[in-house]
């Protein structure tokens, strides 16, 4: 009976072989959605597993850049008077960019990577638009051209470009800038859902042609263009820490929540650093930047985000996403069959042992 065991030990050892390596899904990340349509065609946008960028327009960011939202960074190393000291202001722009930079692809290669859903803030300078993170980034007329070529290129890929913020605009800089957007994208524009309960299903927006989502914060151009949605629509809770840990932890708390079924669902899996990052990193005793930093976050969410299915997973934003972490996410969206090992999928040994006077002869499945 002994070669009964063994059998059976190299019969498990071979089944969990197979079985921890995951099916090679073939796609091009440059058009997933249009691959992957028979299975998403008919699925609300909210429903679908989608690969995004957090401050996508921050990757031109580099010492000497213009520095945007000054007293907000230097908000914890201002004195009591509310001054910084010259050598700060220098400490802070040699360092800075490093610490807020969250990307090292532009916009245009962000889209052909797979990311689907663009962080954008936007920084008004002298008639122009910028996109920013406490330093200018890109051009955000630049960029939304580019982002239009990818959309007229990709006729099924559906991209949600949402607009956390405008900063230093004044007058009617906000209305000129959604009239760009709108004579950019034209007939592109999918309009607001129509019920607070309502998202649209993929298969929907790309029949229509609608296939660029555009949201702003409430009162900034909502009620006069009719393609404009609602901040509203978009919930991104943000964990606000340095820890791997505690990111992991409350993204899958807040993934475990109950949702109202007209909102898209943002997990940030971004760390945020503080000015203790930014000194031991100047120190030499920490990471020396954000895209450093970022490094054991991404691969920690590597490890558990094919394990949090059941939570019902739509957007995850990351800073410095490689190819494999965006196929982690979209392969989210192919479900695995419970019934797979009961049926064809089952794998199984024959087995011969003989047993005086006769020889036997076992089936063993698994």
């Amino acid at each position: 009976m002994r070669s009964i065991f063994l059998s059976v030990v190299f019969l498990a050892f071979f089944h969990s072989v197979i079985s921890a390596k995951s099916p090679k899904r073939k796609y091009d990340l440059e058009s997933w959605m249009r691959t992957l349509s028979p299975k998403i065609r008919d699925k609300k946008l909210s429903q679908i597993a989608i690969p995004g960028t957090h401050n996508s327009g921050s990757y031109p960011i580099k010492i000497g850049s213009p520095m945007t939202n000054l007293h907000y960074l230097l908000s914890d190393l201002a004195d009591s008077n509310g001054e910084v000291s010259p050598s700060l202001m220098n400490f802070v722009r040699a360092v800075g960019p490093g610490w807020t930079q969250c990307q090292d692809h532009s916009i245009a290669e962000q889209l052909k990577m797979g990311h689907r859903y663009l962080d954008l803030r936007v920084y008004c300078d002298e008639g122009e638009y910028f996109l920013h993170h406490f330093f200018v980034g890109s051009n955000f007329t630049d960029e939304l051209v580019k982002i239009a070529q990818f959309a007229e290129r990709q006729e099924r890929e559906v991209i949600i470009l949402h607009v956390k913020s405008i900063s230093n605009c004044v007058g009617g800089s906000v209305r000129r800038l959604l009239q760009l957007i709108g004579g950019i994208f034209g007939d592109k524009l999918a309009p607001p859902p129509s019920g607070t309960d309502f998202i649209p299903t993929y298969g929907d927006l790309v029949k229509n042609g609608t296939t660029v989502v555009v949201a702003m914060p409430d009162g900034q151009g909502n009620e006069i263009f009719d393609w404009l949605w609602d901040e509203d629509r978009i919930v991104d809770p943000w964990a606000n820490t340095a820890s791997v840990e505690k990111v992991r932890s409350f993204v899958i708390d807040k993934m475990g929540e109950s949702r109202s079924p007209g909102t898209l669902f943002v997990s940030q899996i971004i760390l945020t650093a503080t000015t203790e990052n930014y000194m031991a990193g100047f120190a030499g005793s920490g990471p020396s930047d954000l895209r450093e930093m970022t490094l054991d976050l991404n691969k920690d969410f590597r490890s558990w985000v094919g394990d949090v299915k059941q939570l019902e997973p739509n957007i995850f934003i990351t800073d410095f996403a490689t190819k494999s972490l965006i196929r982690k996410i979209i392969d989210m969206n192919f479900k695995r069959d419970p019934t797979r090992n009961k049926k064809k999928g089952s794998f199984c040994l024959f087995v011969w042992e003989p047993v005086s006077p006769v020889n036997v002869y076992f089936k063993i499945c698994i």
